[in-house]
């Protein structure tokens, strides 16, 4: 089979498709020709060489994937050949072929296409994780959605829409016009305008009840301020540490080396019970890892899947062959929704 592989760390150039064995497939266990695979800001993290939960080089990454299943294991009962699915993967989904346990893979709509299939399970779980089971965001609540044009920012959207809340969305002003259609009430050009100062003057003077930000330390002490009591601040990423297609090694190491800026220390244990706020970390592989999948947060969302209340959105597909380019798409900020490989 062709996968995509990292095959040393740097830039989208180190990005090459290579033959590698197909993958086994053992008892309770499908294999699935993938006919598209996520990217994720974990995968472009393990090209530069700042994500350490990655496999060691060189290696094939991938969360999530759709496709057909190709083969099942033995004890399958709940697949056949020819399926349409769409998979969590944990890593080697990028690939022509993937193997995953039965119960990762789910029917996949007829009504979607596999890009938008693969566009769904790590970006919708994250945003249900964090929205709804660490947050319990709720109707009337105002939520404040970093990056509300990326992948998972469109999925935190379109979730917290359907929950009844006021939304918030930062990007940049020639993405307004996308967001709003997601359904972000009061759109906020992270370019030209304090987030911070713009949300308390449009809340006049409250603030958000929720903050689901993958930004990093800067963000979240800033963010931190402007909840209102009861308010929960969702990290869930810190995007600080790569600038484009490379690492930023300063802001890598204050995170690293817990200097004062990534410390924060305005969180300590009194001053969150007095101030009446709570604050959450958000880790989806090891979530993955602990629970040992992602029914909890991907069950509750098929129904809406089905009917057609929730629908990734898919910024471009782009060939194996090109997986540099689609990397630097990412790094370039010119994505509204998700970008997926094809093989």
């Amino acid at each position: 089979m062709r996968a995509v592989v990292i095959t040393k760390h740097g830039g989208p150039e180190v990005l090459q498709v290579e033959e590698r064995p197909d993958p086994p497939v053992g008892p309770g266990e499908v294999r699935i020709a993938v006919k598209a695979a996520g990217i994720n800001f974990a995968d472009t993290m393990a090209r530069t060489g700042l994500y350490p939960d990655a496999p060691p080089l060189p290696c094939v990454v991938g969360y999530e994937v759709a496709g057909e299943i190709e083969s099942v294991g033995e004890g399958v009962e709940d697949h056949k050949p020819g399926d349409r699915v769409f998979a969590g993967t944990r890593f080697n989904g990028q690939a022509e072929l993937v193997t995953v346990r039965s119960d990762m893979a789910y029917p996949l709509p007829g009504k979607l296409s596999f890009e938008e299939g693969a566009a769904f399970p790590v970006n919708y779980a994250t945003a249900q994780a964090g929205l709804v089971v660490m947050g319990g965001l709720d109707a009337g609540e105002r939520a404040l959605i970093h990056a509300a044009a990326g992948g998972v920012g469109i999925s935190a959207t379109q979730i917290a829409k359907l929950r009844g809340a006021e939304v918030f969305g930062t990007a940049s002003a020639s993405k307004h016009d996308a967001i709003r259609e997601q359904g972000v009430d009061h759109a906020i050009d992270y370019r030209s305008q304090d987030f911070a100062e713009e949300v308390m003057r449009i809340t006049g003077g409250e603030g958000v009840d929720m903050i689901f930000d993958a930004l990093g330390p800067t963000s979240f002490r800033k963010g931190y301020r402007i909840l209102r009591p009861g308010g929960r601040l969702i990290m869930y990423g810190a995007s600080e540490v790569q600038t484009g297609e490379k690492r930023n090694l300063m802001a890598a190491a204050r995170l690293v080396m817990k200097t004062p800026l990534a410390t924060m220390p305005w969180w300590k244990s009194l001053g969150v019970m007095n101030e009446n706020k709570g604050v959450f970390g958000l880790n989806m592989l090891s979530w993955w890892d602990q629970e040992g999948g992602l029914d909890r947060v991907l069950e509750p969302l098929l129904p809406q899947l089905e009917n057609g209340d929730l629908r990734p959105v898919v910024a471009e597909a782009f060939p194996f062959d090109r997986a540099p380019d689609a990397h630097r798409f990412i790094a370039e900020r010119r994505n509204v929704g998700k970008v997926v490989l094809v093989p």
